[in-house]
């Protein structure tokens, strides 16, 4: 009896052992998983995921606070704490975890992330020390690498480029997961920096990555910032050799939009286009945005309402997409209006506010509103199509000879108003003038 005892005894504890090691175990997977989610910028997904670790690393630790597997599930709290903000319960956990440890490795790699939760809490100087104790010889790959990055942004931060980029370079090159998040810092300090060679360095190893599409994001929130110190051409020649990355065609195509962009502000026009339209020709999402993109250039430079319909030919392909089926039925009301506008004028005062305001099309608004005023000069709501044209007109010589035509509305509401005059009847006049729109067209 006593025999049978002791062995279900050790069979229990056998048990309780297992279920302690699967739970850390698993904890440990989904740790991976959430850095995996978080380093692509999928940060929701990575907080559920660092939410179920702290609980089962917690449930394991609680039920054998000094057992093999104490270290591990210690450590682990630490890190998912530290990821999700709360440094106080980081700290508590790495800090036993540190003195659980069997070995100077794991006291080292907890000393790492120790190091960034005081980097975090404002605390350079002790992190510093925390960097430079474990750097000295801890060798797993992941903390080592987390040290050499954190310590960088402490470098960088104090002025020390030179010291801060080597740090970065050994990150990237000492584990493969960081070398995104490194080279992305890179990246900025170099902007920040006014580095462009170690910028431009850093972006060419980005599109070497197959991963850092994923960070498509980053790296255009970066361009932002070169272009805001370099110029709108600098930036788009950060990304000239975009087309060949080692990247899906989704993300190469994001960074081929943002450049087409970057292109057009800095006058590059033609190839601003020419590169829009290669992205139009491709599937999804990005390949939708470059044809309204390509559409609404269009429509910048639109002087004949032929140019408005022969869109449809550019964006039908793409009609399933929200963006484009809003553009597409803004071009087929406007074509509705400037037909009704022939027996009805004050249907082109509509097409007109519509080009302006929903299609960008300043000159097609210019001239229809000019049209409305011209063919129901004797309606009260001509003056305010006369004074439309004047703001929407890129030359001098256009707004003076529309403020000749003025001269004959010179008692008008709309005229004395815009002279900062009295003008009695005004909000009348305009209350009219919704409600005539709205019999128009209802939206």
């Amino acid at each position: 009896m006593r025999r049978a005892g002791a062995a279900l005894a050790g069979m229990l504890i056998l048990g309780a052992g297992c279920t302690y090691y699967n739970s850390i175990y698993n904890a440990e997977h989904l740790f991976a998983e959430a850095e995996r989610h978080r380093r692509a910028g999928r940060d929701s997904l990575a907080a559920a995921l660092y939410a179920d670790v702290i609980r089962k690393a917690a449930h394991g630790f609680r039920r054998e606070p000094d057992g093999g597997w104490a270290y591990e599930a210690a450590f682990l709290l630490g890190r998912a704490h530290l990821r999700t903000g709360d440094l106080p319960a980081a700290r508590a956990a790495l800090e036993h975890s540190a003195g659980l440890a069997e070995d100077p490795e794991e006291r080292l790699a907890a000393h790492v992330y120790l190091g960034v939760v005081e980097a975090e809490l404002g605390r350079p100087d002790r992190a510093t020390g925390l960097f430079n104790e474990a750097l000295a010889g801890v060798t797993m790959p992941a903390a080592r690498a987390e040290g050499h990055l954190h310590r960088a942004r402490i470098l960088l931060a104090r002025g020390n480029p030179d010291a801060g980029w080597w740090d970065l370079d050994r990150a990237a090159e000492g584990h493969p997961d960081l070398r995104v998040e490194a080279t992305l810092e890179r990246m900025r300090s170099g902007i920040r920096l006014d580095d462009r060679r170690r910028t431009e360095e850093s972006v060419r190893r980005l599109l070497s990555y197959p991963e850092a599409g994923e960070r498509a994001g980053a790296l255009i929130e970066a361009l932002g910032e070169a272009r805001d110190r370099w110029g709108a051409g600098a930036a788009a020649d950060l990304l000239e050799d975009a087309e060949a990355a080692a990247w899906s065609r989704t993300p190469r195509d994001r960074l081929a939009l943002e450049r087409s962009g970057l292109l057009r502000q800095a006058g590059r026009t033609a190839e601003a286009e020419l590169l829009l339209r290669e992205v139009s020709d491709g599937p999804g999402a990005t390949a939708a945005a470059a044809r309204v993109r390509l559409a609404r250039w269009m429509l910048e430079g639109a002087d004949d309402v032929g140019d408005v319909y022969a869109l449809r030919g550019l964006l039908l392909p793409a009609g399933g997409d929200p963006g484009v089926a809003a553009l597409l039925g803004d071009i087929g009301l406007f074509e509705e209006l400037v037909f009704d506008g022939v027996d009805a004028p004050l249907a082109w005062f509509a097409a007109a506010e519509l080009a302006r305001d929903a299609l960008g099309a300043k000159r097609l608004a210019r001239d229809l509103m000019i049209a409305y005023a011209g063919n129901a000069p004797a309606e009260p709501w001509a003056p305010k199509a006369l004074l439309a044209a004047i703001e929407l007109s890129d030359t001098e010589l256009e707004r003076a000879r529309l403020r000749e035509r003025l001269e004959a509305h010179a008692g008008s509401p709309y005229v004395l108003a815009a002279h900062g005059r009295p003008a009695v009847g005004y909000e009348a006049l305009e209350e009219e003038l919704v409600g005539r729109l709205r019999e128009i067209h209802p939206r």
